[in-house]
């Protein structure tokens, strides 16, 4: 009876340590990892993961860290670990999900899970390959049990289709670039998300496609947000008794006695079928993205039943026809060794006046002391010897105090080389190329903005632990990346992003002459504008916000006379193209506007205007006093001229 009692007090003892102090009972954290949209992403693209921690024991506060393998041959060569970060805390007996954006190119190494703190830790490997898809996703989002007929096209084409919830739908912009079309019908967008709606629109503007499907409900189509997407206001319903064909097809019967909504075309909508004042189908753009918006009820009879839907459904899901792309900047070791040794750039942060003094001083005290010592006699030349080794020891440790101590000497340099390329309705592509140059051995945290779509290294050296990329994200969608540098050691890096920039280039060929119009509402200058045209460069100076002029030039070298109206005008090939400062025109011939980005085509046969922006807003940062940065922001636009075979 004894030893029971006594065992009895023990259990309760052990069972009111585990469940009344937890402090006293280990953490055990279970990770569970959702791939994808539903476990489908595309190939060669970002895709978000959502990672659900499950935590069995007591508070636990620590990191979760995903690896992932980069650098595939076509793009670095050596692969090497990318990891993702983020600090996390999880309650007791509780549940907390986390959403990254990953971008693996490398799937033959599995992607490892991984969760760090003080009390223990737990990690998981998971095999991507079965999850990837060739093609890209296409996304159909529905708030109704109703859906529309489109279900067979994602199992019969390339692409899969995925049926999401709103609240799945991810709050990066990079996490939906594997997705070509996002399908809404009978859907309130009331509960999204800032972050969701700004990822949406960056998805947008970046080349995606979103197809918005009339429904009965037509209340749900005059709410703010997705009043923002629509290329209509919807005013309300209407029977028709027939609608037109949409397609060419003859033999397919045409649509009848279909409710459809009633609205007003909005600034920028193309009206591409129209029935009894009606639209029916309408579209417009938005940067490189297109928004299609269709006037029936397509998920309920009689449109549901029309044969001719899915011909219909299969030419708004067609494929975008991509624009010409922009031409890519150069940026490797050579160019920036060029740039770092120009001397006036150099000049920026190292004190060469100040060193061209001490050495003269130097050189003229040693020269001072030698010419006493033979002017001296024999005994005084110890004395002497003594005053040339104090003042080189003095002058030795002096320098090195203020050389690498203080001065004008900072820990870092982060040089930044933009180039802006106009997409469409004053956006504009933006290819920087990044450089940072360490002159001690540190951790830097590089900060990116927002809107961001692409960031890799331009080459990486090792696999090291020490030497790896860690991307830290937070819940707001902001990223930095960690990287350790050695002393004089340096990094490159290239990002490129689609960003708002409303300054408008217009031009419009005519017989002889080239009519150019300029609108700059962007709200910064532009300094050292120019224009090149039939292989001659005009110099515009520099163009103020808020400027708008319109002017002509000539567009063959007969026409070009000693006229005023036309302004100073220069004879020179694009590698005479000069400026009076130094770097800009290493980063213009070089980097910015290299052979192979400037040759889209022969100078005669196109039309280039560019112009150095003043004060750009920052893309990338690193929140340090003592890392100084610059930033070179050039904005170019190509326009090829009509030839007599293009008309």
């Amino acid at each position: 009876m004894a030893f029971a009692a006594v065992k009895a007090a023990a259990f309760v003892c052990v069972f009111l340590a585990v469940n009344i102090c937890p402090g006293f009972s280990p953490a055990e954290v279970f990770i569970e990892p959702r791939v994808g949209f539903h476990g489908v992403f595309q190939l060669g693209r970002p895709f978000p993961l959502e990672v659900e921690l499950s935590n069995s024991g007591p508070p636990v506060e620590g990191r979760l860290e995903i690896q992932v393998w980069k650098g595939v041959a076509a793009k670095a060569g050596t692969p090497y670990p990318l990891s993702y970060s983020k600090e996390v805390f999880v309650s007791a007996q509780a549940r907390k999900k986390l959403q990254f954006t990953i971008d693996p190119d490398f799937l033959s190494r599995p992607l490892r899970i991984s969760f760090v703190s003080p009390a223990g830790g737990s990690s998981r490997d998971l095999d991507l390959r079965r999850h990837y898809s060739p093609a890209p996703v296409m996304l159909l989002v529905s708030e109704s049990n109703t859906f529309p007929p489109i279900t067979p096209l994602g199992s019969s084409g390339p692409s899969r289709l995925v049926a999401l919830t709103l609240a799945e739908l991810p709050e990066d912009p990079r996490a939906l670039l594997g997705v070509s079309h996002l399908v809404l019908y009978d859907q309130s967008l009331r509960d999204l998300s800032r972050y969701q709606f700004l990822a949406l629109d960056r998805w947008l503007i970046s080349g995606g496609q979103m197809i918005i499907l009339g429904s009965v409900n037509y209340a749900l189509y005059q709410e703010p947000t997705i009043s923002r997407f629509l290329p209509v206001r919807v005013t309300g319903m209407k029977k028709l008794a027939s609608l037109p064909s949409f397609t060419r097809e003859t033999t397919v019967s045409p649509i009848a006695d279909v409710w459809v909504q009633t609205s007003k075309v909005m600034a920028g909508g193309n009206v591409l079928v129209e029935a009894q004042g009606v639209p029916i189908l309408v579209e417009t753009s938005r940067g490189r993205g297109k928004i299609s918006y269709l006037a029936p009820d397509m998920g309920r009879p009689p449109a549901s039943h029309w044969e001719g839907f899915s011909n219909l459904l299969r030419t708004l899901l067609a494929p975008g026809t991509d624009p010409q792309p922009a031409p890519k900047t150069r940026w490797d070791d050579t160019v920036f060794f060029r740039v770092i040794s120009n001397p006036s750039f150099i000049a920026v942060y190292v004190p060469t006046r100040f060193l061209f003094v001490a050495i003269v001083g130097y050189l003229a005290g040693v020269v001072v002391i030698t010419w006493l010592w033979q002017r001296q006699r024999n005994e005084s030349a110890r004395a002497l010897v003594l005053s040339l080794c104090v003042f080189v020891v003095l002058a030795g440790v002096g320098g090195y105090l203020f050389f690498s101590r203080g001065g004008n000497l900072p820990d870092g340099v982060l040089l930044s080389s933009t180039v802006l390329e106009t997409v469409a309705d004053g956006y504009v592509e933006a290819q920087s190329n990044v450089a940072l140059f360490s002159t001690q051995v540190r951790r830097y945290e590089l900060q990116l903005g927002r809107g961001w779509l692409d960031w890799f290294p331009v080459f990486f050296p090792s696999s090291k632990p020490e030497d790896r990329l860690v991307m830290v994200q937070d819940g707001s969608g902001a990223s930095r990346f960690q990287v350790q540098l050695k002393e004089w050691d340096h990094r490159l890096f290239k990002v490129r992003s689609v960003e708002r920039f409303p300054f408008r280039v217009q031009f419009e060929q005519k017989t002889d002459t080239l009519l150019m119009k300029i609108d700059n509402q962007s709200g910064k200058n532009l300094t050292d504008c120019s224009l090149i045209v039939a292989g001659r460069r005009h110099a515009l100076g520099d163009i103020p916000r808020g400027a708008r002029w319109t002017r002509e030039f000539p567009l063959s070298l007969s026409a070009v006379r000693e006229d005023s109206r036309f302004g100073r005008s220069d004879a020179m090939a694009m590698r005479d193209v000069s400026f009076n400062d130094r770097t800009r025109d290493i980063l213009f011939h070089s980097s910015l506007f290299s052979g192979d980005a400037g040759a889209v085509r022969p100078a005669s046969d196109a039309v280039i205007f560019f112009g150095w922006v003043n004060g750009p807003d920052r893309r990338i940062w690193v929140d340090d006093a003592g890392i100084w940065a610059y930033d070179y922001t050039l904005f170019r636009s190509i326009l090829p001229l009509a030839t007599g075979e293009d008309t």
